[in-house]
């Protein structure tokens, strides 16, 4: 093959710049990833990462009339976004979930400025920030600062001023125009808990406020439980100066919490018939939830006429259950799902820990009118029973288990709520009932291992076979930084039965190998020695290299240490939270000859720490630019890759703290974003296939890498080079188009050239 040069500058040409420095040789897209069938249905949105604390607002994504839903999971800060389909079905829609402002502990979407876009309302340091969307109405929406905090005129007896709107961020609050006003009111715990603030619009479609009541609705909560005392048992002894036409109240001081408010949850609508809002409170410690029926009276103080303790069950309801009822800490989000005229409720949980996590989506739908409301519950995991959720910490590893040549997926878990005090670590299956080319998952069983048995909790999965009889074999760690070994007894070609072979695994000296806590170790051949070694992350946000020292037959593990990072392999140090953990869990990949060397962290990253130097593989590994799956956020990252449709390119799936794993699509580094350095030359080019080549204006330094890679951005191999001076490589062996990027491990300034081979 030859190449005219016409064709070759017309290609040059058209390339245009963007290599970032030092990046992996692949990209990834985060897509709804494969089918997977579970009981014999498919799963509508197997790969959403799982919930834990959704909350749920309704906005129209793609400007076609009928209302989608926009979620966030205060449980890791993350972003779903679901497409109404016309078929009246959900569908997750990875694509509209990014670019939305950084946000945390909560968000509702609400339109203050009458322009039928949703704004977005979120809790920020006790107070609340909103951002305005500026979008054009389709796709994901444009927001702008617009009150950076919320403020109202607040006069408690002094004059006005002008304050930030007090919302502590455990709470959610209630954000509705409450009075059909045409603006915005919110209604907000007190700092104490004992009471309510409201903050009334006083302009219509603006965001002009006034803290008109901080006892509003004539309701008080006991200080030591979520008692609600109205009428007469009501005390409100400090409020704003004429709080909506009436004086503040006269009554004994409501008992203090110590400055502690435990949390609650507020939302505002109309629930029991009758022509007014009421409201649904929550308290952190109890899983039922309050209705406060409001009357509105005659001077404009609205008041509790009377409280449902346990709604709905003194209200018309119908169905299963007489009352709301989750673990822990319910909240209510008004919906039209059904797109039939009048609010359903969707309940989930406002925190999440100690909660039923398989459970945290209740539809309870109005199956009266807005006037006559009759509410039952539909489902008690609504959308949340379309996506894998294997409870708390999803652990995904890609592997082959029957040796049929496609890979299988196999998930972890720190825990699944299966009852109170009852919070088993298991190992879910799914067999890849696809081919190499074409996946797709089928279920095969929640927990493969009784790990309760012996007391194994957070079991972190490793395969491979360690005892040389052709089939997969399993090391777990656990949290208390122990590991343990499972042989396969099924043999080669079956599906996997494993049975307990070493309770705590011992190094070859016979020490116990306890890492400190929460063990991830992964099985790969580190040393190229034909054995499988142990990397093994933990809790301190650091790896641990175990070289297995035995045969083929017999594993033997000896740990490495340098005289520079001990037994801290290559010097990593995982992103974290605090400044102290970093819960570092492995994601190493060979692509050929070359492992490629990622980490999960706390903070729910893939960070990338480059090639491993197979001349010295205890050698420091530098983290490089870029998160590999920076299109999702969560917490507590596990990550594991393989070429699952056999196209040269690795996918990457991540599994989070949610209990749910995310599927990246692997794609290419095209040549087309990668810009050349006009310093560095190459001679000769074109170059015949396989012959040698120089580079000239060559600006690297010792221990660089030089990568070779073609259109599709796959990686053909790796050379490192130790010497200070120009090196000669050698070309790939077909004729094509390449582009051979150096990137110095020191400073990380990557050069790169196209080639032409002919």
């Amino acid at each position: 093959m030859k190449l005219k040069p016409a064709v070759i500058l017309s290609f040059f040409s058209a390339l245009l710049p963007a290599l970032g420095a030092a990046q992996a040789p692949w990209n990834w897209e985060l897509t709804s990833g494969p089918t997977v069938n579970l009981y014999g249905t498919d799963l509508p949105h197997a790969f959403t990462g799982g919930m834990s604390a959704p909350q749920w607002s309704e906005i129209d994504m793609d400007g076609d009339g009928d209302q989608d839903l926009f979620t966030f999971d205060r449980d890791g800060s993350r972003i779903l976004v679901f497409e109404h389909t016309e078929d009246g079905t959900w569908k997750e829609r990875p694509d509209w979930a990014e670019g939305w402002p950084a946000v945390k502990h909560w968000v509702l979407l609400r339109d203050f400025d009458c322009d039928d876009r949703p704004d977005l309302f979120t809790g920020y340091q006790n107070s609340i920030h909103v951002y305005r969307n500026i979008g054009t109405g389709t796709g994901v929406p444009e927001f702008e600062p617009y009150a950076i905090p919320l403020t109202a005129s607040w006069d408690f007896g002094t004059g006005a001023q002008e304050l930030p709107l007090v919302c502590l961020t455990i709470d959610k609050p209630a954000i509705f125009d409450v009075d059909n006003d045409g603006d915005l009111d919110f209604i907000c715990f007190t700092e104490t808990s004992t009471s309510l603030y409201r903050f009334s619009g006083q302009s219509s479609c603006g965001l002009d406020l006034v803290c008109t009541n901080r006892c509003y609705g004539m309701v008080s909560e006991g200080s030591e439980d979520n008692t609600l005392f109205i009428g007469e048992d009501h005390s409100c002894s400090f409020n704003v100066v004429d709080p909506e036409g009436r004086p503040a109240p006269i009554g004994e001081v409501p008992a203090e919490r110590d400055g502690v408010h435990a949390g609650g949850a507020i939302t505002a609508l109309q629930m029991d018939g009758e022509n007014f809002h009421d409201l649904l409170i929550s308290d952190v410690t109890y899983p039922t939830m309050s209705g406060l029926m409001l009357e509105d009276a005659d001077d404009g103080q609205d008041s509790t006429a009377w409280v449902d303790m346990a709604f709905p069950a003194l209200v018309p309801h119908a169905g299963p259950q007489d009352s709301i009822s989750l673990e822990r800490f319910p909240a209510a989000y008004p919906i039209d799902p059904d797109n039939d005229g009048d609010w359903d409720l969707v309940i989930s949980p406002n925190i999440g820990l100690e909660i039923n996590d398989d459970q945290c989506v209740q539809l309870w739908e109005n199956q009266g009118t807005v006037e006559t409301p009759v509410w039952a519950l539909a489902s008690d995991h609504w959308i949340q029973d379309g996506t894998i959720d294997v409870g708390r910490g999803a652990i995904p590893v890609l592997h082959d288990l029957d040796g049929d040549g496609d890979l299988d997926l196999v998930v972890g878990n720190k825990e699944r709520y299966e009852g109170v005090n009852d919070t088993p670590t298991a190992l879910a299956l799914f067999e890849n009932t696809g081919d190499a080319e074409a996946p797709a998952f089928a279920w095969n069983t929640w927990s493969s291992i009784d790990f309760a048995t012996n007391g194994i909790e957070s079991a972190f999965p490793a395969l491979g076979d360690l005892d040389g009889d052709g089939d997969v074999d399993l090391v777990v760690g656990d949290e208390l930084g122990l590991m343990h070994r499972y042989d396969n007894v099924a043999g080669p070609g079956a599906w996997p039965v494993w049975e307990l072979a070493q309770l705590s695994l011992s190094d070859a000296q016979g020490e116990s190998m306890d890492i400190g806590q929460f063990a991830s170790p992964q099985l790969m051949d580190v040393d190229n020695d034909g054995l499988l070694d142990l990397v093994v992350g933990e809790k301190n946000g650091t790896f641990t290299l175990f070289l297995n020292c035995g045969t083929a037959q017999n594993a033997a593990w000896c740990m490495q240490t340098t005289e520079t990072n001990g037994e801290n392999w290559g010097g990593i140090q995982v992103h974290n939270a605090l400044g102290i953990n970093g819960y570092a869990t492995p994601c190493l990949y060979k692509a050929g000859d070359v492992i490629h060397v990622a980490a999960g962290n706390e903070l729910g990253e893939i960070q990338y720490f480059g090639t491993l130097n197979t001349a010295d593989i205890l050698g420091p590994l530098e983290e490089w630019d870029g998160i590999w799956n920076a299109a999702m956020r969560g917490l507590r990252s596990s990550g594991t890759l393989g070429d699952v449709n056999n196209d040269g390119l690795p996918e990457m799936l991540v599994g989070i703290q949610n209990g749910g794993l995310r599927w990246f699509q692997g794609t290419a580094v095209h040549v087309t974003e990668w810009s050349t350095s006009p310093s560095m030359g190459v001679f000769p080019n074109p170059v015949p296939c396989g012959s040698t080549v120089a580079l000239s204006g060559w600006t690297g330094q010792r221990d660089s890498e030089f990568i070779w890679t073609d259109l599709q951005g796959r990686t053909l191999y790796t050379a490192r080079i130790l010497q200070y001076d120009a090196p000669v490589l050698r070309a790939p062996s077909l004729p094509g188009i390449y582009v051979l990027t150096t990137q110095p491990a020191a400073d990380h300034e990557t050069q790169a050239v196209r080639v032409v081979v002919q």
